[in-house]
Formats: C-alpha cells, sequence, structure tokens
C-alpha cells in the first residue's frame, strides 16, 4: 500500500470499535465506575484480542464480550474487600436520562444505586446487563455462563431483593 494509507480494520478492530463504549459503561456500573472500570476495559479487549482467533464462527460477539468482561470484573471484585465490593454503588451519572433530575430523585437513585450494590455479583450483574444494558435473556446467559432461564432468574431474585431494601413493594417492575 502507498504511504500514509492504512489497512482496513480487522474483523476484531470492528468489533471493538462497535463495543467498546457500552462495555466500559457497563464496568462502570458494575463496578461503581472507577478507575478500575477503565483498567478493565482495556484489559477487557486485550484478552479478547487474543481470544478472537479461537472464536466460533457465527459466535455472538457481543454476548462473548460481555462474558469477557464480566468476568474481569467478578476477579476485581475478588480482590477488594468483600464488604467494598457488596457496597459499590453505581455512578448514578452513568444511568441513561438522568440529567436534571430534582434533589429529591436524586437521593432515591443513590438509595436504588446502594441497594444494587448490595446485590451478589452474579444477580447484580444480570440486573444491570438486562436493564441498563438491554441484552436479552440469552445474551445474559452466555455472559454469566448460564441458561436463559437462569438469567431470568437471577433478574428476577435481584428485582425482589430490590423491593425488600428499598420497602416500596410494587413499585419496581415485575420483568417481562
Amino acid at each position: 500500500m502507498g504511504r500514509g494509507m492504512r489497512d482496513p480494520p480487522s474483523a476484531f478492530e470492528q468489533i471493538a470499535t462497535r463495543h467498546r463504549a457500552e462495555i466500559a459503561a457497563y464496568l462502570g456500573r458494575l463496578l461503581g465506575h472507577d478507575q478500575d472500570a477503565q483498567d478493565l476495559c482495556q484489559e477487557t479487549f486485550l484478552r479478547a484480542q487474543r481470544a478472537f482467533p479461537r472464536l466460533p464462527a457465527g459466535a455472538n460477539t457481543r454476548a462473548w464480550l460481555y462474558r469477557i468482561a464480566t468476568n474481569r470484573a467478578w476477579s476485581a471484585l475478588a480482590c477488594r474487600a468483600r464488604m467494598a465490593a457488596r457496597t459499590a454503588e453505581l455512578d448514578l451519572d452513568t444511568l441513561p436520562g438522568r440529567d436534571g433530575t430534582s434533589p429529591e430523585t436524586r437521593e432515591r437513585l443513590r438509595l436504588v444505586a446502594r441497594a444494587v450494590g448490595a446485590l451478589p455479583p452474579k444477580q447484580r450483574a444480570a440486573l444491570i446487563q438486562r436493564r441498563f444494558e438491554g441484552l436479552e435473556y440469552a445474551e445474559i446467559g452466555a455472559a454469566l455462563a448460564c441458561s436463559a432461564a437462569s438469567a431470568r432468574a437471577n433478574v428476577y431474585q435481584a428485582l425482589k431483593k430490590l423491593r425488600a431494601a428499598l420497602a416500596i413493594p410494587g413499585e419496581i417492575d415485575e420483568e417481562r
């Protein structure tokens, strides 16, 4: 190729470009949006790049990336003190549509974020993937190394625990 011309992006570069922002946001929500999340996002894509040649043709690359990210996050959480990992808060600024909220609404969101942070890691990951990332149960199952039915059960249990923790029965929608 001529000087100054660049090779077309590889298949992996295209996948990374397409999914990097959502994986970074997911890790931020899962870990409390700190520097660890950015580091783990970078690590996720480095691991994915090394494993990409072994990925079967036609594999769901989005779910595959979520699985790598989730595994990296769980490893990071295991390295933190157990109490710190159980009380990690969601960064309210990363939640969609939360700009310009009233102080009362922001306080309520903080309470919800604390309750989400107190969930067991698998339930927290399933809930965040479903409610914030919009993944289907099959994708969540692939990301968490479980069945779609188990993913649905984890989301259901997470919602049930949130209702109990927040003492607001029926206010959180039943999972579809």
